[in-house]
């Protein structure tokens, strides 16, 4: 195939999901032979079958959209348009849930969802991965199904079972499966992977309307999580020659008009006991039919049966749901030969643990697979109703495939001993969180509903045993609950956590709080859309009116207890605000790297109740114990806690995005050795009461101790109760920035200082050469590059003189960082990035460590408000989105900015008017949505002219709360929130 064309760009406007300027364009006709990069600035149309040769990789930035070219289109020669990546190529194509990467047909307008159908099949090709892993065919060297070896040699197999692919994450690939030669059978499938080894990664991956298989392995040893397979034209997941990968969390839904089954599983090709036969392990899929009910099976390869075991292949399938299917569960051949893959049976390769059926086969039962039935009903299989929310094949928002509350799917499955695995309560592919959200087409094309109605479980005893917290259920913390060595919490995205004020707890304890002890972890990640909230009892999540910024000291809080190295004389220390007596709550160890797990979108609320009474003993919201740097926390908001917002004793956690607004105390306290790295951390105080926004001790009794405490820390923005105050509010010092004693260090870099009343930094025995200022003496105290303003009685250093003339001389300065919005009020007046032209979006000084990102700006934002949708600023309407940053514009004459006003009125009820402008012809949408990132109604999406647009919202039959409305535009996102009242 001759490829060699000059690529042609060809200018137009469409956003697309987060580009950044521009919209171009780009056909593609040559193959990709060195590193190549494609942007979600341009739209790439494959004219071709377009291959990634050995060597290469291929990038793909969230957001960007690939065509392929019907055949009718191609100039190439070419008789599809696919992408194929062939072996000792890569291709990095990670989108995110907000900006998916789309493979797709050049008919397909990605912002329209009615332009095509869930039966708009076989309009282009396909994405073929080929590999170097093994299969059991006889060679190494076989042509991949769909392209002619003639004119495109597309090779697979070896002998690397770890061969690496690349990555494919967030990914959907839609209306494929064009077939080359005509012939039935010879159609590419969506994704096809041709021995791809276990190096690869694949992780949230759609198939939409393709004409063939959703997925199809050829051998290979590839794990997958997460995989969407929706309205193919014939079997879900095919595999084949060899398979031996692993998958979780798959999901399966058949459209009526034709369909194969969810699973085609083959051993041999050609000769069928070959080694290695196809024995995958595969959990917590969800599989739903054309129908139980259909009159009359569909064309297609046989819907009606679930499963087609054959050729000696094997499967293992636990803790999954398999439903709506017309006549087999699962048909095996030869099952009373005693061959094929009745062999297999025999041998136990075929096996099925822990699975639910439910309206499967003809008698609505097993009895048309009878000895299948006999075989599998002793491990724990039945025919059971799962409780799905939602089973439909329209797009009129009513498929929800998770189990409703109560359904016996949510509990009861059974581990598997290998770290692959999640090892959730439920089974099937979903529990409370919806991950099909956002991303793919399902959701795009309105198919996606949420009809299920949380519960609230009460949770009184501590957690021995992995255990998984779902969305679709509100947990009440009656007491202080604790995560046993060896235990992990998993806590899905959406999920509320309330504790129990002291009157309410039944279980003794003087507060509730979430403790993970040493060797235990906590899963905490949430999403910008779907946070995880741990609040009080009293806090309506969806009333952003029922608690204020000042109700705090509601309940305890949240403790990460680990093993890493403090100053401490012993390796187990007791942690503040619990009762060694009555509960052990110990921390420390000598291990830096330990891990207690991941915090991600993660909202700690009204906490810091002390159960002693005696001040300083209270909860902090999130208290870190000898928590070492395996740990992941990002993302994370402290809210109106009574006591300091966050603390570590010791401990290596690196962190980033961390927010601590309106708590009692300090915002950032560390002690006892700490030595992490922190970046992008904000903090605002009331003006009620307040401490410091960094407290920074060293030792804790013997102040001398090593290691000292010297965390290196970039790019925070401290706000205070303001410059202005008339008098320091209560609490233990607000009046300075931060307070640095007991032998502390501290190293800041490219940060904001502001609106602090009395001193910059207040560095104990400044001038007695001892405590924290032998630190500076000896160069653990440093700050570089930063902006002070509004900070000090005399607005600038001269209450802390000697610190001043030490840190002026490594570029700090009193300067104005113009932020465009410091307030402390829920009416959307908080915006803490700077405006346009503010010497705080330059100047960055890069640090040498790969853990910081070398942004440009200074501060903890540059032109992106992170704090959006997820954090309880933006639920309770604190935020505004006053930035007069500006948007990049393509060229000096044609400034593509947007802009979005704030709804009014503000609160409403039941409409409210939505105005934004745009300055040049573009697409824009415009949507609401809930607090749970559910869209609501979609007001605007198409293409406008120049000009100012006026939309209402009418709320009528929704319920009071808070609710976001998003507009998308030439790749520019903005959020804002409003308050409906009834």
């Amino acid at each position: 195939m001759n490829h060699r064309v000059t690529t042609l760009l060809v200018l137009c406007f469409v956003a697309l999901f987060g580009a950044s300027s521009v919209q171009a364009q780009v056909t593609i006709k040559a193959d990709v032979t060195t590193n190549t990069l494609w942007t979600s600035n341009n739209t790439y149309l494959l004219d071709g079958l377009i291959f990634v040769n050995e060597g290469a990789t291929l990038t793909i930035e969230p957001g960007t959209v690939i065509k392929g070219l019907e055949q009718g289109s191609i100039t190439t020669g070419d008789g599809a348009s696919a992408l194929i990546v062939r072996r000792g190529a890569k291709i990095h194509a990670e989108g995110t849930a907000a900006a998916p990467i789309v493979f797709t047909s050049e008919l397909d307008d990605v912002a329209n969802p009615t332009d095509l159908t869930q039966r708009d099949r076989g309009l282009w090709g396909g994405v073929i991965l080929l590999g170097k892993a093994t299969t059991n065919q006889p060679t190494t060297d076989n042509q991949i199904e769909g392209i002619d070896i003639l004119t495109d040699p597309a090779l697979y197999g070896g002998t690397d079972d770890n061969d690496n692919s690349g990555v494919l994450k967030y990914v959907s690939i839609r209306h494929g499966g064009f077939s080359i030669s005509g012939v039935e059978g010879d159609e590419i499938n969506g994704l096809t992977m041709g021995a791809v080894g276990a190096g690869t990664t694949i992780d949230f991956v759609e198939v939409y309307a393709n004409f063939d298989d959703c997925y199809e392995w050829f051998g290979g040893t590839v794990n997958t999580k997460h995989l969407v397979g929706a309205f193919c034209g014939d079997d879900t997941f095919d595999y084949d020659q060899g398979f031996r990968g692993k998958g979780q969390f798959w999901f399966s839904i058949q459209d009526t008009d034709v369909a194969g089954r969810a699973g085609e599983h083959d051993g041999g090709d050609g000769v069928e006991d070959a080694s290695p036969f196809s024995i995958p392990v595969i959990s917590n899929v969800t599989y739903i039919g054309s129908g139980h009910a259909l009159a009359v099976a569909p064309g297609g390869d046989g819907n009606d049966a679930v499963l087609k075991i054959r050729d000696n292949a094997g499967a293992k399938y636990w803790n999954s749901i398999f439903t709506e299917f017309r006549n087999k569960s699962v048909d095996i051949e030869d099952l009373s030969a005693g061959e094929d893959s009745r062999a297999r049976l025999d041998a136990g390769d075929i096996a099925f643990v822990n699975n639910m059926f439910w309206n499967v086969g003809a008698a609505n039962d097993f009895t048309t697979a009878s000895s299948f039935a006999s075989a599998v009903l002793a491990t724990n299989n039945g025919f059971t109703n799962p409780s799905l929310a939602g089973v439909c094949r329209t797009a009129t928002a009513c498929l929800d495939p998770r189990p409703n509350a109560g359904s016996p799917a949510l509990t009861g499955a059974a581990p598997i001993s290998d770290s692959f695995f999640d090892n959730v309560a439920y089974r099937g592919a979903f529990g409370g969180n919806l991950w099909l959200t956002n991303w793919t087409a399902l959701a795009k094309n309105g198919n996606l509903g949420s009809l299920v109605t949380p519960g609230v479980v009460t949770i009184k005893a501590d957690i021995t045993a992995n255990t998984t917290w779902t969305s679709d259920k509100v947990y009440m913390m009656d007491g202080l609950i604790f995560v046993n060595e060896g235990a992990t919490l998993t806590i899905e995205p959406g999920t509320v956590i309330k504790g129990l004020e002291q009157g309410s707890i039944t279980t003794g304890d003087g507060a509730s709080a979430l403790i993970v002890r040493r060797g235990a972890k906590i899963h905490a990640e949430g999403t910008a859309a779907a946070p995880i909230v741990f609040t009080s009892e009293l806090d309506d999540v969806a009333n952003p009116t029922d608690l204020t910024q000042r109700d705090r000291g509601l309940w305890g809080g949240v403790i990460l207890l680990g093993k890493a190295t403090t100053n401490q004389p012993t390796t187990d220390n007791q942690i503040e605000g619990i009762d060694i007596l009555t509960d052990p709550a110990l921390y420390g160890g000598t291990d830096d790297n330990d891990n207690s797990g991941v915090l991600k979108y993660v909202s700690i609320r009204h906490g810091g109740f002390s159960i002693s009474g005696v001040e300083g003993d209270e909860i902090n919201g999130l208290t870190m114990g000898a928590v070492g740097a395996g740990t992941t926390i990002d993302f994370v908001e402290v809210y109106a806690n009574f006591d300091d917002c966050y603390e570590w004793f010791g401990g290596t956690v690196n962190t980033k995005h961390l927010v601590g607004a309106f708590c009692g105390d300090d915002t950032f306290d560390y002690d006892q050795g700490f030595r992490g790295k922190g970046q992008f951390w904000f903090s605002i105080q009331d003006t009620d009461v307040a401490g410091r926004a960094g407290e920074h001790d060293g030792g804790d009794g013997v102040e001398d101790a090593s290691p000292f405490s010297i965390p290196v820390i970039s790019n925070v923005t401290y706000i205070g109760s303001g410059h202005a105050l008339a008098v320091a509010p209560g609490g233990d010092g607000n009046d300075a920035v931060l307070k640095i004693r007991d032998n502390a260090g501290a190293k800041y870099w490219n940060s904001i200082f502001t609106e602090f009343r009395n001193k910059s930094v207040d560095i104990e025995d400044l001038s007695a050469g001892e405590d924290s200022r032998a630190r500076l003496d000896a160069g653990d105290i440093a700050f570089v590059n930063n902006m002070f303003w509004n900070v000090g009685a005399a607005n600038d250093f001269t209450t802390a003189s000697s610190f001043a003339s030490a840190v002026l001389a490594t570029n700090n300065g009193f300067t104005n960082p113009s932020l465009a919005g410091v307030c402390r009020t829920a009416t959307a007046c908080l915006d803490p990035r700077p405006n346009a032209g503010s010497p705080a979006l330059s100047g960055a000084a890069p640090i040498s460590d790969s853990f910081f990102d070398n942004v440009a700006y200074r501060g903890a934002f540059g032109e992106a408000l992170w704090l959006e949708t997820w954090t309880a600023l933006a639920a309770n309407n604190n935020l505004g989105y006053i930035s007069s940053v500006d948007v990049e514009e393509v060229s000096a004459e044609l400034p593509l900015t947007v802009e979005l006003s704030q709804n009014y009125p503000n609160p409403f009820n039941p409409s409210t008017s939505i105005e934004f402008k745009v300055n040049a012809a573009q697409h824009v949408r415009l949507s609401v949505f809930d607090v749970l990132g559910r869209e609501v109604e979609n007001l605007v999406n198409g293409v406008q002219p120049t000009g100012s647009y006026r939309v209402t919202f009418d709320a009528t039959g929704l319920t009071s709360g808070m609710y976001l409305y998003r507009l998308e535009a030439n790749g520019n996102v903005i959020t804002k929130s409003m308050m409906l009242l009834k």
